[in-house]
């Protein structure tokens, strides 16, 4: 360890961010105490044994924490780093990975980052296309991959909150939080919706489409394939997301985010439906109208759920919106309350947050 490494304000910053209650001085140090622990913190390097307390305290921090000292002494120097924890369960001795697995598992990431951030940039989409920003680039290029961890398989990226040209700013009277904690923010969010939605399927009391229930808390296709690539080579092992939030700004509270291979593979066939759905053009979807939607901002629409006929799939049961004529939804939205079973042929489309269907000259058919 470098003792020299560690500033006494920082490390007491730290433990302060942590918990720990500043209990007084004893002989000139202050005394921090935490549960069980107490520890000695010079306030400047004075003495000749400053430098041993303060490597003394990380290496206690060490084993309180049960993370190596060099992470803890990343953290203490680094006040606006926010982190993010993957632990994945791979099935080989803890602290190895396959070797697909890993680099599948070092993509996700990176994919599960840009997806976050693009949707900071560009809001909730369904589906992301085209290139990603040179503001996303940049925050990519920011991030860094840190020591893999003990337990099972963990990788840690290290996220700054902000630039370092903005950094100066940030303690100044200011509501908007810096695009590094906005990106960690969203994913964070995101991730809990994926996971509850994960949680309806596999009840059973929801189908795939469940999923854009949530694009506008930030679940997308593209965060659905990221997430999926967390559990294996084979899309099949557990896993669990954490984010360390920096001490240096306030930070939400919220603990880590399990996911199981079932949701994985959840998620994975979410995707991959509405990919798939999204290239497909023409369908009939034949069911009952779920429900309506009219305002003044958007062409009116129905939701139908039934029974969707591709040309090129087998039939899917799930919902699609079905954007409608003012007249056409006047004569259509009878039947909603009627429960009766109605027939649409058109085109399929990805319009932002929601995939939806424009009817062909057809029109929509009364089947029952």
């Amino acid at each position: 360890m470098n003792e020299l490494a560690i500033d006494p304000a920082s490390l007491a910053g730290y433990l302060a961010s942590r918990g720990w209650r500043n209990e007084g001085t004893w002989r000139g140090a202050e005394v921090w105490q935490g549960a069980d622990t107490r520890l000695l913190i010079p306030p400047q390097r004075e003495y000749p044994d400053d430098d041993e307390l303060l490597a003394e305290a990380v290496a206690k921090l060490a084993v309180l924490e049960d993370r190596p000292a060099e992470e803890i002494l990343l953290d203490i120097a680094e006040p606006l780093v926010d982190t993010v924890d993957v632990r994945t369960q791979p099935d080989t001795p803890s602290g190895t990975i396959p070797l697909l697995s890993g680099v599948k598992a070092v993509d996700s990431i990176c994919e599960l980052l840009d997806t976050a951030a693009r949707t900071v940039e560009e809001g909730p989409r369904l589906i992301f296309t085209g290139r990603r920003s040179g503001v996303v680039q940049d925050f990519l290029g920011s991030v860094r991959l840190g020591t893999s961890k003990p337990g099972s398989y963990i990788f840690t990226a290290r996220v700054p909150v902000a630039s370092r040209d903005v950094q100066a700013s940030l303690f100044e009277e200011d509501d908007t939080d810096p695009f590094g904690r906005q990106v960690l923010v969203t994913m964070d969010k995101a991730l809990r919706a994926a996971q509850t939605a994960c949680t309806q399927v596999i009840r059973g009391t929801a189908s795939f489409d469940i999923i854009e229930e949530y694009v506008d808390q930030g679940v997308s296709a593209d965060l659905c394939e990221a997430v999926s690539g967390l559990a294996g080579h084979g899309v099949d092992r557990p896993f669990s997301i954490a984010v360390g939030w920096a001490r240096g700004l306030d930070s939400p509270s919220g603990e880590a985010i399990e996911f199981s291979a079932t949701m994985a593979g959840v998620l994975s066939q979410a995707a991959k439906q509405l990919r798939d759905l999204a290239r497909v053009g023409t369908a009939t979807i034949t069911g009952v109208i779920e429900d309506l939607h009219y305002d003044d901002v958007e062409p009116p629409r129905i939701k139908i759920r039934g029974e969707l006929q591709t040309s090129s799939s087998e039939s899917l049961a799930r919902a699609i919106w079905v954007v409608l004529s003012r007249r056409q939804y006047e004569s259509i939205a009878p039947l909603h309350y009627q429960r009766a079973t109605v027939r649409v042929r058109g085109r399929l489309t990805t319009t932002g947050r929601r995939l939806e269907m424009r009817p062909d000259r057809t029109g929509v058919e009364i089947i029952s």
